[in-house]
């Protein structure tokens, strides 16, 4: 049942929230001076094609960043064997390297910490995929300061323009990538606390799964625009809209107008969106009820070799454990002598014998 219901938060993480964040932002225009508002109709069908768009970029962020696999496609040999790009599908070698990529990817290491929190430690998988969000928060802020702070102190002469958007983008997504590389490290020490932590925000304030997020998207578009505003960076520099233009007009019928500040949606998307998917993935692949041993590790069920003993290696020749003993190659010097002795014995009984005989 909690994996039906994060599959669906998948859904709405990537079309509902932007739609509704999107219709929050632009749908009703305040003219604060005159305490006067107006509905902007004709920015639906940007705000319905943007919003899908943006949720399909930041589901292929989410997954291709992260490493995501299901366990099968690793049985399968990877993406290239199902997709039918080799023909050595579920060769042994291409499985070996599927699931070690698997396992060494970000989102591998991710189900690994939840299946411990759930399987192991007891937690509700909703309570861990609440706290993995939680902790995701501070790198989404990151994320979309980290461009503006680039092109705010990158010396102007080094900037080409109407390619800030592109070069913002770049930036972005080297710091994503770098970004989940250590999330998983940082999970793995707090997870717990985070998970504690989001069910009692949840718990206290009665706020559903979906307003977090749609609250943090507000809280990180006011930061985007006060860091506009703070760091004096150019409106103007940054309106290139004619590829966002050329696709929506090709997707939607009629010209379809599109608000000056589209960018910056388009930059609090990137940062909040591919994060919220990649750790509701993380999620489901992690409370899985039966996974692959080969997934979750067996180091658990090791016997360690080391107790409070010491070590008890080899004896020397002429010791024992204890360092006392004969020389075994005194032994068998003197099992040798005893056999010589034993020998000449029998000879001379024999010779004695052969005398009484003569006599007779």
């Amino acid at each position: 049942m909690e994996r039906v219901w994060l599959t669906m938060v998948v859904g709405v993480q990537v079309f509902v929230a932007p739609i509704i964040a999107f219709t929050i932002t632009y749908l009703v225009d305040v003219d604060w001076e005159s305490y006067t508002f107006s509905l902007q109709i004709n920015l639906l069908p940007w705000i319905v094609g943007a919003a899908i768009m943006y949720g399909v970029i930041s589901l292929i962020l989410g997954l291709a960043v992260g490493g995501y696999m299901p366990n099968r496609v690793a049985d399968a040999g990877g993406w290239r064997a199902v997709f039918g790009l080799t023909k050595r599908k579920r060769d042994a070698d291409l499985v070996d390297r599927a699931r070690f990529n698997l396992i060494q990817s970000p989102y591998g290491k991710v189900t690994r910490i939840v299946h411990q929190e759930v399987r192991v430690n007891g937690r509700p998988l909703l309570e861990v995929h609440g706290g993995l969000q939680l902790l995701a928060a501070p790198l989404q802020i990151v994320l979309i300061m980290l461009p503006l702070l680039v092109l705010r102190f990158v010396p102007g002469e080094w900037l080409q323009e109407r390619r800030l958007l592109e070069l913002a983008l770049l930036v972005y997504l080297a710091g994503l990538v770098v970004g989940l590389r250590l999330f998983p490290k940082i999970a793995s020490k707090v997870v717990g606390v985070a998970a504690i932590a989001r069910r009692i925000l949840i718990d206290r304030t009665k706020l559903g799964w979906l307003f977090p997020v749609l609250l943090l998207w507000l809280i990180e578009r006011l930061i985007v625009d006060l860091a506009f505003q703070g760091l004096g960076l150019d409106y103007g520099r940054w309106q290139d809209i004619q590829v966002e233009r050329g696709f929506l007009e090709a997707v939607l019928p009629g010209n379809v107008d599109i608000p000056e500040s589209s960018f910056l949606d388009l930059l609090v998307a990137l940062s909040l969106l591919p994060m919220a998917i990649f750790t509701t993935m993380a999620a489901m692949g992690g409370g899985e009820q039966d996974p692959p041993r080969w997934l979750i590790g067996i180091e658990s069920e090791w016997e360690s070799l080391e107790n409070d003993e010491d070590v008890i290696g080899l004896p020397a020749p002429g010791q024992t454990a204890e360092g006392t003993g004969t020389n075994v190659h005194e032994d068998e010097g003197i099992e040798q002598e005893g056999q010589d002795g034993d020998e000449s014995f029998l000879f001379s009984d024999l010779a004695e014998q052969l005398d009484t005989l003569s006599d007779e």
